[in-house]
């Protein structure tokens, strides 16, 4: 059997000052917790509503949706206040129908950090500008003077819904998880469960209510060494276990085509 094949959307970035400057790129440990599961990653240009995406679903096995140095455009949730920071509609654009393909379909993704937040606004949620500055929240931004393994380190507990998904899959109601985001969840969008909550209340995961197949997006960053941390293994172990799944199923259908 052909490995399973992840989609990775890209984003959108103009790197010079050049017409022909722009880049699609994506974090190279995202691409590492795929191939380190035994999957293929197969990246998804920033193209909007001109990326053929029937081509996307009809090849991908699962999505997983990273996490970005831009922020989620507020107009996709209805806020103009100033003050954005990096900004990448293209990455919106595509993203947001990608995930709603997904869920319609029942294709399994996870987001990661920006991409539960992706998830939050496709579902009408909203987002805190900057979680640091929201009265009783903690400061959940990385911290840029320290080595990559203790920016990436455990930094606070979140206690994970009983009897929910990430429950069900590590087993525990409390772990500890690193903390690398300026935004975060404010108003929860209809339909998502919440599947974690942070020691001062922020919302950390949540999942897809009623959804067909793994449906899952989390505020950490259960990529950055996954290896060393069981349930960041777990969380990835689960995603890349129903992407199995799918495309199991899927040429399975097709062989029953063809025999018929």
């Amino acid at each position: 059997m052909s490995k399973p094949m992840i989609g990775l959307p890209l984003c959108r970035w103009q790197l010079t000052d050049r017409d022909i400057g722009w880049f699609h790129l994506v974090g190279e440990k995202y691409i590492q917790s795929v191939t380190g599961y035994g999957a293929f990653p197969l990246m998804i240009p920033a193209y909007g509503d001109d990326l053929d995406m029937e081509t996307v679903l009809d090849n991908v096995d699962g999505i997983m949706f990273g996490g970005s140095l831009s922020n989620v455009h507020p107009s996709w949730y209805g806020d103009d206040h100033p003050g954005l920071g990096l900004a990448d509609k293209p990455r919106d654009a595509t993203v947001l129908r990608l995930m709603r393909a997904c869920i319609d379909r029942g294709i399994p993704f996870i987001g990661i950090c920006r991409g539960v937040q992706e998830l939050n606004v496709l579902h009408g949620g909203t987002l805190h500008r900057e979680v640091h500055n929201v009265p009783g929240r903690l400061d959940h931004r990385e911290r840029k003077e320290v080595p990559d393994d203790v920016a990436y380190g455990p930094m606070h507990d979140v206690t994970l819904t009983e009897g929910g998904v990430l429950h069900n899959l590590i087993g525990e109601r409390t772990v500890k998880v690193n903390s690398l985001h300026g935004q975060g969840i404010d108003r929860l969008g209809e339909g998502l469960q919440i599947e974690a909550v942070a020691e001062d209340g922020q919302i950390e995961a949540v999942s897809v209510i009623g959804a067909k197949n793994f449906a899952v997006g989390v505020q950490w960053h259960p990529e950055y060494r996954y290896w060393e941390k069981s349930d960041y293994n777990a969380l990835l172990q689960a995603f890349h276990d129903a992407c199995s799944e799918y495309q199991a199923k899927k040429k399975q259908k097709k062989v029953a085509v063809e025999v018929a």
